[in-house]
């Protein structure tokens, strides 16, 4: 059977804004895109759990630390999920038949220019960081060149100009020294060249796809393509329809899509560098890989379009973990 390992989910964000609104709702089972049940029956390895704190709070860091811990509540209640804090937990959770579940960050804002608030983040489990999210922090900007008149970014004008700021590049290096994987799926172009020459250890970027195939200014280009395998990175496919396909109709055809971004990339920089990135419940649900439980549907096309076993166990998880355990040491 296939393991599946991925990258990026909103599952958390998506409980808490349920719960503002006095809903009663679980990660243990419920009708968002990612829940216990649904992994389990997806055949999955590991999900990464992202808590979002927009960079619109007075104080995100609290709010951050109140997202930590609803994570933390949800899941003691889940029998089949288990957290991860070292590289062997991965191994130790899937030899008592559980599915590791990783806490991640989707915007970096809430650490402020203070290390000490990072090294707290790292206790309480936090492995990964993806350092903006959609609006500009103290860590750098984010990848849209261009705002339209009702302020929304145009979603085809990278930002070229502005990247990371110092303090970014002194967190990057700061993030190699904790164990901390650095994630770039929303910064700049200018800022991902940036990161890497500041990066010491391979990085991630979580949710993206290829910009040759969708134009979507969050896609990574070829040279970022090229640049990410040289890091010894890797890209996670993401299943949002704006993503995978210029034409939302096309895009909602996940397996196809999502195929055609895997086969592309992987003739590009190889399949050792390609790895699973859903951002569900951050994407609408009406696609092909509607949710958790149907990932384990795109991996017949794949092996129908040639790939390997060894390239869609790479794609599936293999690639993820190595670059996790290479990001800790």
């Amino acid at each position: 059977m296939i393991k599946i390992f991925d990258l990026h989910c909103d599952t958390i964000w998506r409980i808490e804004q349920a719960r503002a609104n006095r809903k009663k709702i679980s990660l243990q089972k419920s009708d968002l895109q990612v829940d216990e049940e649904k992994l389990s029956s997806g055949g999955y390895f590991a999900q990464c759990f992202a808590v979002f704190i927009p960079n619109r709070y007075k104080n995100p860091y609290e709010k951050c630390l109140r997202a930590i811990d609803l994570y933390h509540q949800e899941l003691k209640k889940c029998k089949l999920l288990a957290p991860v804090y070292e590289y062997a937990d991965f191994q130790k959770n899937a030899d008592m038949g559980r599915v590791s579940a990783l806490l991640t960050m989707e915007d970096g804002c809430p650490i402020d220019e203070d290390f000490s608030k990072l090294d707290r983040l790292y206790r309480l489990g936090v492995r990964m960081i993806c350092l903006t999210h959609n609006y500009v922090n103290r860590i750098g900007n984010p990848n849209y060149g261009k705002y339209r008149l009702d302020g929304r970014p145009d979603q085809r004008e990278p930002n070229v100009k502005t990247g990371l700021t110092e303090f970014g590049k002194e967190l990057i290096k700061r993030m190699n020294k904790t164990g901390i994987t650095v994630d770039l799926s929303h910064l700049s172009d200018k800022g991902f060249y940036e990161a890497l020459k500041c990066s010491e250890k391979p990085i991630m970027l979580s949710h993206s796809n290829a910009r040759a195939v969708c134009g979507h200014v969050r896609n990574a280009t070829d040279d970022m393509l090229k640049a990410l395998a040289k890091n010894g990175g890797v890209i996670g496919i993401n299943y949002a329809k704006a993503f995978l396909n210029d034409d939302d109709k096309k895009g909602a055809q996940t397996i196809a899509r999502a195929l055609e971004h895997i086969l592309y990339i992987k003739n590009k920089i190889g399949a050792e560098h390609i790895a699973l990135g859903s951002d569900f419940d951050g994407i609408d649900a009406d696609i092909e890989i509607c949710d958790a439980s149907k990932t384990k549907l795109l991996f017949p096309a794949l092996e129908k379009a040639g790939l390997t076993s060894d390239e869609i166990d790479k794609i599936a998880y293999k690639n993820a973990l190595r670059v996790f355990q290479e990001s800790w040491k």
